[in-house]
């Protein structure tokens, strides 16, 4: 029987592979170029000839025509064709509107596209040229700008074309258009709207047959200059899963280029993409200016997020074989038991509501021990995290400083902002990070610089008014993928403007060991205080290197003894919250004890019982 299923599967494995070579190979054949000769190899040596801005009598440095106009204006100028080969040229002269390729690019229409902008704006002196070879000829051309033009950046060129007739290496004649152009930038005077969007966001996540690994994802989306003024652009891809942590994302290329009402179509892929079920994929488009083009006002990031499903169907898979296992295993064991007894269960009521009991006593008081057990004496505690500055604007950059050092058995260290407009379980500001990433302020606590603002941060939530009071929260994780809080540290600060807020949290720091090695004897500041905006300084970051500095509102320092009543007052909270822990670890522990016993009392109880029929 073995052999005979052996063969059977040999045999539809064969005509599988006998079904999908020939089309492999009929696809191989297809994606094959045609080879065909280079333009301008004719076996007599290359052609090769060009253009570039010119003045009256020689050409000139210029690398492309760039003009500041207004509507009506009338420009002239010049343009040289050159000819770089031993052969005299017939080269057709033209202009043409410009446009962004598919890859970013720039490029000029074909001749027999019609223009509609710089394109049908320009006259050529001549528009059929012959030169000789190695020399150049100059051609005068005239720019108008129509009366009723839109102010902005309007794009073209000037483009040179020869075209001839080769024949490939099968014999068969190919019509070849080879082409130079210089480009023509014009700035019409008015109002400039430089503006970037990005739109049709996708992530498309790609599983992985292991139920314990992560996948990948391909993540595609559209940048769009919905302005008037062609820009530049550097981009960001994030992929998070619903834990906080990132997946590893290369940096996509920057746009060189971008011209008014163009697009580009960009992907990347992700690797390392946890399948959380719904993980969220972050683009950022910082715009700037075209290299050589004025700098413009500061302009506003765009950022455009959307989540994705990641869904661990290999996970779901093995949980649903172990179910089904457990299933079978269950109606196998109930089935014997029912063919090896002929009467009905005759126990008594008691025995059987007794171990009833047992087991479910067992079963709430083990819930109850993982959930309420301590996983470490800290687990519970939290402490005071300082804002810094303490009152500032939304653009400005922030640092959270805790009062005390994370446990001992931390490694990495998370935070996170919750306030109107972010979700429920708020912003993450700091990723899944090592807690060796971050600098100690005096006292041991971290020193926490966030990468991005507050509006940076309002805008990846999708919204713009920042309101009310804003809590930070850094969590002291055991581990990257162990998402156990052994500390948190929170703080806050609160919105009194539209895009100022004051009020940031100022805590106590606990001063350095005097006895320690490498320190001074010298008082350590009861307080980190945050700096103001204007010549107030002493952020949190730097609070170990200079002079204490003063709270933002100009008061002094507090004195020693509010310091001392707080850390008190935090000691005795977790001293409490310690001694509860450990309380009720040890009522769920005997209650546990207890439904055991009563579990295996009734075991007992019924093994005693007579079968039935004795």
């Amino acid at each position: 029987m073995i052999t005979t299923s052996a063969r059977r599967i040999a045999a539809v494995l064969a005509a599988c592979l006998l079904a999908v070579l020939p089309a492999a190979a009929g696809t191989a054949s297809a994606a094959s170029p045609v080879p065909a000769t280079r333009p301008g190899d004719g076996g007599q040596g290359r052609t090769t000839f060009g253009v570039q801005p010119s003045a009256a009598k020689k050409p000139d440095a210029r690398p492309h025509f760039s003009y500041g106009v207004t509507p009506g204006a009338v420009v002239k100028d010049h343009i040289a064709v050159h000819n770089y080969g031993k052969k005299p040229l017939t080269l057709r002269v033209y202009a043409g509107d410009a446009f962004t390729t598919a890859d970013g690019g720039f490029d000029l229409f074909a001749a027999n596209h019609r223009s509609t902008d710089v394109g049908s704006w320009v006259k050529l002196g001549k528009n059929v040229l012959s030169v000789p070879g190695r020399s150049h000829v100059i051609v005068p051309f005239t720019l108008t700008v129509p009366q009723k033009v839109t102010p902005g950046d309007h794009t073209g060129g000037i483009v040179a074309s020869l075209s001839a007739v080769r024949t490939d290496k099968k014999g068969s004649k190919v019509a070849v258009d080879q082409r130079v152009g210089a480009r023509i930038y014009l700035r019409v005077a008015g109002e400039l709207e430089p503006r970037l969007t990005v739109e049709d966001l996708d992530t498309s996540y790609h599983g992985t047959a292991n139920p314990f690994g992560t996948g990948s994802a391909t993540v595609t989306y559209t940048v769009r200059n919905t302005g008037n003024v062609r820009l530049a652009a550097r981009q960001a891809v994030r992929v998070r899963d619903l834990f906080g942590g990132g997946a590893k994302v290369p940096a996509p290329r920057d746009i060189p280029e971008l011209l008014p009402g163009a697009a580009v179509k960009i992907t990347t892929s992700a690797t390392g993409v946890l399948p959380a079920m719904r993980d969220t994929t972050t683009v950022t488009v910082d715009p700037r200016p075209v290299r050589g083009d004025i700098k413009h006002r500061v302009l506003p990031r765009v950022t455009r997020v959307e989540d994705f499903w990641a869904v661990p169907w290999a996970m779901l898979a093995l949980l649903l074989v172990a179910a089904g296992a457990l299933t079978l295993l269950l109606v196998r064991r109930r089935r014997r038991r029912g063919a090896g007894t002929s009467a009905p269960d005759l126990r008594p009521a008691a025995a059987r509501s007794k171990q009833a009991v047992g087991l479910a006593a067992i079963l709430l008081t083990a819930g109850a021990v993982v959930a309420g057990a301590p996983a470490d004496a800290e687990a519970a505690e939290s402490g005071g995290l300082a804002v810094s500055p303490a009152r500032g604007s939304d653009a400005q950059p922030i640092t959270l400083s805790s009062a005390a050092p994370c446990p001992a058995k931390t490694a990495n260290v998370i935070a996170r902002v919750t306030g109107a407009g972010f979700p429920g379980g708020g912003q993450i500001v700091v990723g899944n990070a090592p807690l060796a990433t971050y600098p100690k302020v005096p006292g041991g606590g971290l020193s926490i610089p966030l990468t991005y603002t507050m509006r940076d941060y309002a805008s990846t939530a999708g919204f713009t008014t920042l309101r009310g009071t804003y809590t930070f929260t850094v969590s002291c994780l055991k581990g990257a993928f162990d998402l156990t809080s052994l500390r948190d540290f929170t703080g806050s600060l609160r919105f009194t403007a539209k895009d100022a807020y004051r009020d940031g949290t100022r805590v106590a720091v606990k001063a350095p060991d005097a006895k320690a090695p490498g320190q001074s004897g010298q008082p350590v500041p009861p307080t980190v205080s945050g700096g103001g905006t204007g010549a107030e300084t002493g952020s949190a970051a730097g609070a170990g290197a200079g002079a204490p500095s003063a709270p933002a509102n100009g008061s002094a320092a507090p004195s020693g003894a509010p310091v001392a009543a707080t850390e008190a007052a935090a000691q005795d909270s977790n001293t409490s919250l310690v001694a509860w822990s450990v309380g009720g670890f040890a009522v769920a522990l005997l209650a546990l004890l207890m439904g055991a016993a009563h579990w295996a009392r009734g075991r007992r109880a019924r093994a005693a019982e007579p079968e039935p029929g004795d």
